[in-house]
């Protein structure tokens, strides 16, 4: 625990920075269906129906293969992009796409469904796609960590031990791999469940 205090404060700038490039996309997703014109409003809700009346079907081992490139896939771009300097802007870019889907898709629900509709979006992102956010979060700090390092030792020579950083750096990767699996699988089989009760319930 003690350690994970240390590693906060010594990047708080970072932390608190994607703290406020996550709120801003948030926000700015959810104001976007309200913008929208009647035609854009009418697909967006043939999509939801469409999407609520297919949950739970389809082929599992093709949402599971989906689910990897979609997530695990993305997390492994804002990895390697980390080794590079250059990916910086892109790894930015990456994390405020993720977060400003994740307002929009609530927010849709919301404009779609009314007041019942919180419940539902609640259950839409709960947990899966709430810790999916968490690990990008984790893995896009870590990543722009590693390639500030890598940008501060090429203009000036510093006490950087290249080896060490890269096995944690590929550790903490791993790490958050196996919880995106973790969530993947919940998503799979345990969030149909729960949003075909919640939509039969609520009577959406």
């Amino acid at each position: 625990m003690d350690k994970f205090k240390k590693v906060v404060y010594a990047n708080k700038s970072i932390l608190v920075f994607l703290a406020g490039l996550l709120i801003i996309a948030v926000i700015f997703g959810s104001c976007l269906p309200v913008f929208l014109s009647n035609e854009d409003k009418t697909m967006m809700s043939d999509y939801l129906s469409n999407f609520v009346a297919n949950i739970g079907t389809g082929n599992v081992v093709s949402f599971f293969f989906n689910g990897l490139i979609t997530n695990c896939g993305f997390a492994f771009i804002i990895w390697v992009l980390g080794i590079s300097v250059i990916g910086i802007p892109v790894v930015l870019l990456m994390f405020f796409s993720k977060c400003f889907i994740l307002g929009f898709s609530v927010s849709s629900i919301i404009v779609n469904y009314g007041l019942k509709g919180i419940l539902f979006g609640l259950f839409y992102i709960f947990p899966h796609q709430v810790i999916n956010i968490f690990i990008y979060a984790i893995i896009t700090s870590y990543s722009l960590i590693f390639s500030l390092r890598i940008l501060l030792l090429l203009f000036k020579k510093g006490d950087f031990n290249f080896n060490l950083a890269f096995n944690k750096y590929f550790y903490i990767f791993i790490i958050c791999l196996l919880i995106l699996l973790a969530s993947l699988l919940y998503e799979i089989f345990v969030s149909p469940i729960v949003l075909k009760f919640i939509f039969n319930f609520l009577s959406l």
